[in-house]
């Protein structure tokens, strides 16, 4: 009786040994299941200062290709945890290595995002600045206008009949009523008290999403930059 208690005991010890073995790697194996699917594209709006750039996807450095003030072509996410992006460089022995120049996190939730890629002017900042954004069609459907307040001011969105308060580093969907041939559309931008700091008409199409980047002033008291990224999603194939 007590050798089979004593055999029992070690079934216990070494199942619990490969237990403990197993769920590093179930835990692995889930996390890159659950990002199988994610994809992301990348938008520049200013050549970067280094000639090539590459993103990190578990061990692979995989090279990126921009088209400045578009949206690149969509990258697979694997098992990637957060964005990570890095430049090749040589060592004295001419091996290679890659050093990591901007770094994010991934939106959560998301399976579908935009990096935005900025030249960082902090000093002692990584060189890249990443914003990671929310690019899915669930969130932000054709026919729909995004405002990101990259600014240090606090303004108000005036648009489509809507008036909505967008915080620095704030992000407001708009979805607008848009006639059936498209139009223009007044799109104000004022300050807390109201002020209009800046002007423009909008296209809006039924079939197209567009997303409006506010960013400091290039002087002070001037406007606020504005820049525009349009995109036409094609309808749904058929069955």
């Amino acid at each position: 009786m007590k050798s089979a208690n004593q055999r029992i005991r070690r079934y216990l010890l070494l199942a619990g040994v490969l237990l403990l073995a197993i769920f590093p790697a179930l835990a692995r194996a889930q996390t890159a299941q659950e990002n199988t699917g994610i994809s992301f594209s990348c938008l520049v709006w200013e050549p970067l200062p280094m000639p090539e750039v590459f993103y990190l996807d578990g061990k692979d450095y995989l090279p990126l290709t921009f088209s400045l003030g578009n949206r690149s072509q969509p990258y697979p996410l694997k098992q990637a945890t957060a964005f990570e992006l890095y430049v090749k460089d040589t060592g004295e022995q001419s091996e290679t290595t890659y050093n990591r120049v901007g770094r994010a996190p991934l939106v959560a939730g998301s399976r579908q995002m935009l990096l935005v890629i900025i030249p960082a002017t902090d000093t002692g900042a990584l060189p890249l600045r990443l914003i990671a954004v929310d690019d899915s069609l669930d969130t932000f459907p054709p026919g729909s206008f995004k405002f990101l307040n990259f600014s240090k001011e606090a303004l108000q969105v005036k648009f489509g009949g809507q008036i909505a308060a967008i915080r620095p580093g704030e992000i407001r969907i708009v979805k607008a009523k848009i006639p059936a041939k498209g139009g223009f559309m007044p799109f104000i931008l004022g300050d807390p008290s109201g002020n209009i700091v800046f002007e423009t008409r909008l296209f809006g199409q039924p079939a197209g999403r567009e997303m409006v980047f506010i960013g400091n002033a290039a002087e002070p008291e001037g406007q606020p930059k504005v820049m525009f990224l349009t995109q036409v999603i094609p309808p749904a194939p058929q069955e």
